[in-house]
C-alpha cells in the first residue's frame, strides 16, 4: 500500500512557520512595523497578510520584506526567496546580456548557506597535466551550501567589457568579464617617463567604468591608453575625474560568438571629464534609475524588450516593464510597487540592489543577518553539505586564485552557448606553457562544445582570432590548436611555440575532433 500523499506547505505555513521559530506571531510583527513607521504605509505589514498570500495577484513590496528582515533578524535575501524572489536572477540577467558600456556585475547574490549544485571527486586531480577533461576528476553532485565568504566581501570586483569602450582591446574584447582585484594605484604604476606598464585597470568616472592600460602623465594624472583602436587619450585628475577602483587579474571570454567593438564619435574624439559625482548627489529612486540607463548607454524601447525577455524565460509577466513605465520610473520617488520591476531595472540597467535599495531609504546593513533554517524553507533550499568540505580540487583552486565567483553559476552555461555545460565540457588547462594564440596565454580552463567538430579555418580573421579546437589522440592524448579537414587528415597547427611544425593526422584514426573551444578562463598580467 502506497504511502499517504502530504500536501506541499503552502506559503502562508511556511511563513507561519519561521515566525514560530522566533516565538513571533503575524498580528506581533504587523503591531511593530506600525509603530516603526505609523506616517508610511508602504512598510506596514498588514494583519491580514496571510489571506492576502492566497491570491495570485499580490506580493509584498520591497519595504514589507525589509520589515520583515529586521523584525525577525532573519536576512532579506532570505526573505525575497521565501516570497518567490532570487537576487541570483540579476546576476543570472546580467551576466548573460550583451553590454555597449562596461559595467560592474552585481556579485552580492551568492551569500554564505545558499546552496549551489555541486561535485565529488573521481580521481586526486593533477594539477601539472597539459590537458585534461574535468569530467575525469569530478562529478555532478547533491547541492552544496556555499560556507567561504561571499565575492562582495573578498575585495573583488567583476566587470563586464562592452562593445564601446574596449579601449583593452584585443586583451580583452567585448563580453570578456574580468575579476578586479582591489589595488591602491601609487603602489602599482610607475612613475611618470618609467617603465610601461601592461597591466589593466578598471576605473570609475563621471561617465561610468573603462578597463585599460594607463600611463601617468604627472602627480596624481594619468592617461588612458587604447592598445588597437583609436579611442581619444583622456587625461584623469585622481580622485577629482576618477578612481583606480583594482586591477583585472582573471578574464571569463566566451570565444563562441564575440561582439566586434566599435569606436563611438564620443569616445574617438577628445572630451573633458567630469568630477565624479557622490552616492549622496542621488536624490531618490528615480534619480538612480536615469543614472543607471545613461551609463548603460541603454534606451527605452532596448530595456523594454530585455525586460520582455526577463518575463519569459521566469514565466511571470510582472517582470515585463513597458517603454513608458521605465520612463516614469525616472521620476518616482519610491521604488516600483512591485519586486519584479525591482529585479528587472537592475539586470537590464546593470545596477546594484544595495545601491538601489539604499536610493529608496533602505539600508541592508541594519536588516537580519541570520539565515533562516534550511527545514523551514522546504523545497527552496536543499543540503546542509559544504562546498568548502566536499572537493579538494575546489580547496585548491581557492587557494591558489581566490574565491570562485559563485554568482555566476547560473549564468555560465549562456555565456559559452551551451545551455546544458557539464564537468566534461570544460577542461583543464592550467599545465599548458607557452601559448602563441595571445587570449590564451595563462589559461586554466577550456569551455568545449562537443558538438561542433567539423574544423573550419576563418581566413578572414587575424591569427589570434582563429578558431581553436581540442582533438584527443589515439594514445588518449589531448592536443588543442587550429584545426583544418583536408579530404581525410586532420591538418593540426599547435597554439605553441615548441611546436612550430604542424601535425597531419587520419581523422577518427590518428585523432579524432573533440571539439572547438567557446570560451577560456585564463589569468591576466
Amino acid at each position: 500500500m502506497p504511502p499517504p500523499r502530504t500536501r506541499p506547505p503552502s506559503l502562508e505555513d511556511t511563513i507561519r512557520k519561521i515566525l514560530a521559530v522566533r516565538e513571533l506571531s503575524l498580528s506581533q510583527i504587523s503591531r511593530a512595523s506600525r509603530s516603526r513607521a505609523p506616517a508610511n504605509a508602504f512598510q506596514r505589514i498588514p494583519h491580514n497578510l496571510y489571506s492576502a498570500l492566497r491570491m495570485r495577484s499580490f506580493s509584498p513590496n520591497v519595504f514589507q520584506v525589509f520589515e520583515l528582515s529586521v523584525l525577525t533578524g532573519y536576512r532579506f535575501a532570505d526573505w525575497l526567496e521565501v516570497f518567490g524572489f532570487s537576487l541570483r536572477d540579476v546576476a543570472r540577467f546580467q551576466a548573460e546580456f550583451p553590454v555597449l558600456r562596461t559595467v560592474e556585475l552585481d556579485a552580492s547574490a551568492c551569500q554564505p548557506g545558499n546552496a549551489l549544485p555541486w561535485f565529488k571527486e573521481n580521481q586526486a586531480p593533477d594539477f601539472s597535466a597539459p590537458l585534461m577533461p574535468l569530467g575525469r576528476w569530478l562529478a555532478l553532485t547533491a547541492p552544496a551550501q556555499i560556507r567561504t565568504p561571499t565575492t562582495e566581501n573578498s575585495g573583488h570586483r567583476f566587470a563586464k567589457i562592452g562593445s564601446q569602450d574596449a579601449f583593452a582591446f584585443p586583451e580583452l574584447v567585448p563580453g570578456s568579464i574580468v575579476r578586479v582585484t582591489a589595488k591602491r594605484l601609487s603602489s602599482t604604476l610607475p612613475p611618470f617617463g618609467g617603465k610601461r606598464n601592461k597591466r589593466l585597470y578598471l576605473i570609475a568616472h563621471g561617465k561610468g567604468l573603462i578597463c585599460a592600460q594607463l600611463t601617468r602623465s604627472g602627480v596624481d594624472k594619468f592617461v588612458l591608453c587604447s592598445r588597437q583602436l583609436p579611442y581619444a587619450q583622456i587625461e584623469f585628475q585622481e580622485a577629482r575625474d576618477a578612481i583606480v577602483l583594482g586591477i583585472a587579474d582573471f578574464e571569463i571570454r566566451p570565444l563562441g560568438k564575440t561582439e566586434k567593438p566599435v569606436v563611438t564619435p564620443a569616445l574617438g574624439r577628445f572630451w573633458t571629464p567630469t568630477p565624479l559625482s557622490r552616492g549622496a548627489d542621488i536624490a531618490h529612486v528615480g534619480e538612480f534609475v536615469r543614472r543607471a540607463r545613461l551609463r548603460s548607454g541603454l534606451t527605452f524601447r532596448e530595456a523594454s524588450r530585455r525586460t520582455r525577455i526577463i518575463a519569459r524565460k521566469l514565466g511571470d509577466r510582472r517582470y515585463y516593464c513597458a517603454a513608458a513605465s521605465l520612463s516614469d520610473y525616472e521620476t518616482q520617488r519610491l521604488p516600483p510597487r512591485h519586486i519584479h520591476k525591482l529585479i528587472s531595472i537592475c539586470a537590464v540597467y546593470f545596477a546594484s540592489v544595495a545601491e538601489f535599495l539604499a536610493a529608496a531609504g533602505i539600508n541592508l546593513d541594519r536588516s537580519g543577518t541570520l539565515a533562516i533554517p534550511t527545514e523551514l524553507l522546504g523545497g527552496l533550499k536543499d543540503s546542509n553539505n559544504s562546498a568548502s568540505e566536499s572537493s579538494r580540487f575546489f580547496n585548491e583552486m581557492q587557494r591558489r586564485y581566490g574565491e570562485p565567483p559563485y554568482f555566476l553559476h547560473d549564468s555560465l552555461g549562456v555565456l559559452f552557448g551551451l545551455p546544458h555545460l557539464s564537468a566534461r565540457d570544460v577542461f583543464w588547462a592550467g599545465g599548458l606553457r607557452g601559448f602563441i594564440h595571445p587570449c590564451l596565454a595563462g589559461a586554466l580552463f577550456f569551455v568545449v562544445d562537443r558538438k561542433r567538430k567539423n574544423p573550419r579555418a576563418a581566413l578572414s580573421c587575424p591569427k589570434w582570432a582563429q578558431p581553436v579546437y581540442v582533438v584527443q589522440q589515439r594514445s588518449g592524448d589531448y592536443l588543442c590548436g587550429f584545426c583544418t579537414m583536408q579530404g581525410d587528415t586532420l591538418i593540426l597547427r599547435s597554439c605553441f611555440a615548441s611546436m612550430p611544425k604542424p601535425l597531419r593526422l587520419r581523422n577518427r584514426v590518428d585523432a579524432e575532433v573533440v571539439g572547438k573551444v567557446v570560451g577560456v578562463v585564463r589569468r591576466l598580467r
